[in-house]
């Protein structure tokens, strides 16, 4: 049950996801089908496959996860919430040689070094298969990152157990990319075509939002209903402070945070900018963004990722916030360095708007939160979700485009002023897919219905396994 003083102080939609949580809780614990769990490091990718664990572990599941020392810290709220029906596989991140020493996540290195990680975790293959093989009860399946497929699949099919593929991307780029796999680099053309192949694929998405396209892959790519959209997936700990406590150290605590939110008065007067785990912007982007929240008065919180540790590899001219900015602005907004509790602040009452690139976890966040978008999309799926959420359905509103453009301040300000306005068409229209997107996760929803039928096909695997074995 849900203590009611602990629901003090939240808005509506944070109150109703965490009586969804609660009743989640109410699902049996016993032992279910044990599956392997290999994530994609990289914040974006980790995420939301811990959320999906989560929850297939209160659907009655067993998981064991292969992660690497570095990235162990992203599983903490899952460990604590779920012993001992959870386990750590922790393998040391193999060497390789274009990867700078000691980097184990994507957070610390541009997105061209995609396919160097992911190779370097193929170097694996050989050691987990000697794992399985003297596990007194293994996994009956697996259930892997889109971007390893090229090798996870080949090593459950020599296991002789089924591969799902988890895609962490919207469903309308990953269905552009399937069409066009041979304009695709050789990396990921082999690892899309290892997923079509996989048994199944799961996206973090929900069929109001993406039904089309759906199924326009199961008919055209992997000829199967196996195809489940699950989204959007709540946070391990949705109800509370555990969603503050999903990635790295803050130079705000998020309690001060949280009350710098409720000081403000008015409901969706402030402006939230965030770019993500992977996106780092330079001098003269930082210098663009601070002049237009200057100029434009309006309250905000700027979350500004750590530059990369590589100099060598993302430069020194990156994550610089121009001397003086702070002081100047100083009651008007906050500027957290390092992780912010995102999650926590789209879904606080005095947030309105979100500049952001579009990834597809902050923006189904904000779906959630029901905030107006104001779009920069920069690279990978960043366009695809702009043009669906822009053009299809009308809850953002574009303002720049590329990962080296630099925007005019004197528009951006105008922008953000806008962006606090009840009265935004975009922002009506925000608060209606909101509904659809509750709905969707909400008992006997589309994605709580995928989500059951997910767990009915890991299930009926570990049924089929003790056939054969009591057949031996």
């Amino acid at each position: 049950m849900i203590c009611t003083s602990a629901l003090k102080g939240l808005n509506p939609t944070h109150i109703e996801l965490a009586k969804m949580e609660s009743e989640l809780q109410c699902f049996g614990k016993e032992a279910g089908a044990h599956i392997w769990v290999i994530a994609f490091p990289a914040c974006g990718h980790i995420l939301p496959l811990v959320d999906l664990t989560h929850q297939l572990l209160l659907r009655g599941l067993t998981v064991t996860i292969l992660v690497t020392p570095k990235n162990l810290c992203y599983l903490n709220p899952l460990l604590s919430l779920h012993s001992p029906n959870v386990k750590t596989l922790v393998f040391p991140f193999p060497p390789h040689s274009p990867l700078p020493p000691g980097v184990e996540q994507m957070q610390d290195l541009p997105i061209s070094f995609v396919p160097d990680i992911a190779n370097a975790l193929g170097k694996l293959y050989d050691p987990l298969f000697q794992w399985f093989q003297t596990h007194t009860s293994p996994p009956v399946a697996i259930l892997s990152d889109i971007l390893l497929s090229s090798w996870t699949t080949k090593l459950a099919s020599h296991l002789n157990i089924p591969n799902i593929s988890f895609i962490p991307f919207n469903v309308a780029a990953v269905s552009f990319w399937f069409d066009n796999l041979n304009n695709s680099g050789s990396f990921y053309r082999e690892a899309f075509t290892a997923s079509i192949q996989s048994r199944g694929l799961v996206f973090n998405s929900f069929k109001e939002l993406e039904g089309v396209k759906l199924d326009m892959i199961k008919e055209k790519f992997t000829r199967n209903d196996r195809v489940w959209a699950v989204g959007p997936l709540l946070p391990v700990k949705a109800g509370d402070n555990g969603l503050n406590e999903r990635g790295g150290p803050s130079s705000i605590p998020q309690d001060q945070v949280m009350a710098w939110l409720d000081s403000c008065k008015q409901n969706k007067s402030v402006v939230y900018v965030g770019f993500g785990s992977q996106i780092t912007l330079t001098k003269q982007q930082m210098k663009a963004i601070a002049s237009a929240l200057e100029e434009s008065g309006v309250r905000f919180i700027w979350a500004v990722k750590d530059p990369m540790k590589n100099v060598e590899v993302g430069g020194d001219d990156q994550s610089i916030i121009p001397n003086g900015f702070e002081d100047r602005v100083a009651g008007k907004g906050l500027v957290i360095k390092g992780w912010a509790p995102q999650v926590a602040i789209l879904r606080h009452r005095a947030v309105g708007s979100y500049l952001t690139h579009c990834g597809w976890n902050s923006a189904l966040e904000a779906i959630l939160a029901g905030i107006l978008l104001l779009a920069w999309p920069m690279q990978a799926d960043h366009f695809h979700i702009t043009k669906l959420l822009a053009d299809e359905f009308g809850v953002a509103i574009r303002v720049c485009k590329g990962l080296k453009s630099i925007p005019d301040a004197t528009k951006l300000a105008r922008i953000f002023v806008d962006s606090t306005s009840m009265t935004q068409p975009e922002r009506i229209r925000a608060m209606e897919l909101k509904k659809n997107a509750l709905n969707a996760i909400r008992k006997g929803g589309t994605s709580y219905q995928a989500l059951d039928k997910l767990v009915e096909e890991l299930s009926s695997n570990k049924i089929k396994i003790k056939r054969k074995r009591s057949s031996m």
